[in-house]
């Protein structure tokens, strides 16, 4: 916390406005519906709620005769407008950073596309907008909020978030909040629509709209909570997926003319004989995944937290090794990562608003302070991202590869030639050709530091 910070210097703070500036203009808010008729503009208001954490301010302090800034009524009405587009800002405010950080990283690392949902808790309100009654699967109890369906963008070095969706009960008797009293037709009363949608229907719509904003991914991850038969299948139209496998009465394999479920998996591997670099990979085989007329290797892999359970990993890429779909799989973990910063240190429960809309809004924000500070940690961890100096140094590393190679072709050659005087050139020629290839891999092993950078931008 800065307990001397000004509210000059949080309005005016140059890296916030750079960020700004080059992620999420003016442009991009008129795109998404944001406009304001008179008082502060939209953009100020926006920088100012997205810098709260990282100051001793609060919304609820701010009024128009202490402090030469709007009022907190101001702030909740930007959050709680219904006509604001916040699922078209976030998307395009993702989309340049994804753009941006293909840049800094090599084409052969994949990209992922993560989806999951985590607990958004309101314990302690009871006439919160759409408040459900959520069961929390970590921890088996019940808990009063919304469940959060998010999907992320990852290349292997950072996540960013692109979109969620806050869903809450599709029963109404097991809802506790009353509905919201919005326009159907407005951007807000969709939000509204979507809140009491399956997950699993969300989640196809959402890789949809990924794909249809043409994000750069390889695969699609997610847990075995949205391991279904048809969201697998609709989502590997455009991206093979990489799931965990769920045993459920829906999820059914056929091999060899039988029908296995995902508890019983482990049987077509009984007789072993397979071998792989993971000694956790029990088999993998090419499957049939029932009702769908897809083909699919799963891989069946010891638990280690209880030995006598298995795990099952389902890929619709049937080229992949079972090692790489567990490696891809591991992936998934970025979104936990994302999840814990997002409730623990960038104010997921801060602003306590009671309208649906007002919500949304407030997690809109939320998503923008993670995907500003991610842009600003990749560049404080990635060399890639100062201009020119990284690409020179490769190129460097590159010229004195070859230097040193033929140096060590001079000296080899020298010690040779001299130690064979009375022979003729040519046969000392034949002779260095037949040492050079006994050498190679000694030669090698000199250089086997440099050759692993694979003189590639990619660290």
């Amino acid at each position: 916390m800065l307990d001397k910070l000004t509210l000059s210097s949080v309005i005016n703070t140059p890296w916030v406005l750079a960020w700004f500036k080059k992620f999420c203009d003016s442009k991009q808010l008129k795109q998404a519906g944001f406009y304001k008729r008179a008082g502060m503009g939209i953009a100020q208001l926006l920088h100012l709620l997205v810098v709260l954490p990282m100051t001793h301010l609060k919304v609820y302090t701010f009024s128009g005769d202490s402090l030469p800034v709007a009022g907190r009524d101001a702030f909740y009405r930007l959050l709680s407008n219904t006509s604001y587009d916040w699922r078209m800002l976030l998307l395009s405010i993702a989309l340049k950073m994804t753009r941006h950080f293909d840049t800094l990283t090599d084409d052969d690392q994949p990209r992922y596309l993560i989806f999951d949902d985590t607990g958004y808790k309101r314990d302690r309100s009871k006439c919160v907008e759409y408040l459900g009654r959520q069961h929390d699967h970590s921890h088996g109890r019940y808990f009063r909020g919304f469940r959060m369906l998010t999907a992320v963008w990852s290349d292997g070095h950072s996540c960013l978030p692109l979109g969620f969706e806050l869903l809450t009960n599709e029963d109404a008797d097991k809802r506790i909040g009353p509905d919201p009293k919005v326009d159907k037709r407005t951007n807000g009363g969709k939000r509204v629509i979507a809140a009491t949608q399956k997950a699993t229907d969300l989640t196809i719509t959402m890789a949809q709209s990924a794909y249809n904003h043409k994000f750069k991914m390889d695969y699609v991850l997610f847990d075995s909570w949205f391991a279904f038969p048809q969201v697998i299948k609709e989502v590997a139209k455009h991206t093979p997926v990489i799931c965990r496998g769920k045993n459920t009465a829906a999820l059914k394999f056929k091999h060899q003319q039988k029908i296995y479920s995902v508890e019983s998996l482990p049987l077509i591997f009984k007789k072993g004989g397979q071998t792989f670099k993971n000694p956790d990979i029990i088999g993998s085989a090419v499957v049939e995944l029932l009702n769908t007329n897809l083909k699919v290797r799963v891989v069946v892999v010891t638990n280690r937290h209880d030995p006598d359970k298995k795990i099952v990993f389902i890929s619709t890429d049937t080229q992949l090794s079972a090692d790489e779909i567990c490696c891809i799989y591991a992936r998934r973990w970025d979104i936990e990562v994302c999840f814990k910063a997002i409730k623990q240190h960038l104010g997921l429960y801060c602003m306590q608003m009671r309208d649906y809309s007002g919500l949304i809004g407030c997690c809109s924000v939320v998503i923008i302070r993670y995907l500003m500070l991610a842009y600003y940690h990749r560049g404080c961890i990635d060399d890639r991202t100062l201009p020119g100096m990284f690409y020179a140094c490769v190129q460097q590393l590159q010229a004195a590869t070859i230097e040193a190679c033929i140096e060590i072709l001079r000296v080899k050659f020298k010690e040779f030639a001299e130690s064979k005087q009375a022979q003729l050139v040519s046969n000392v020629l034949v002779e260095f050709l037949q040492m050079f290839e006994n050498f190679k891999s000694e030669i090698m092993a000199q250089f086997e530091p440099i050759f692993k950078l694979n003189l590639k931008c990619e660290s």
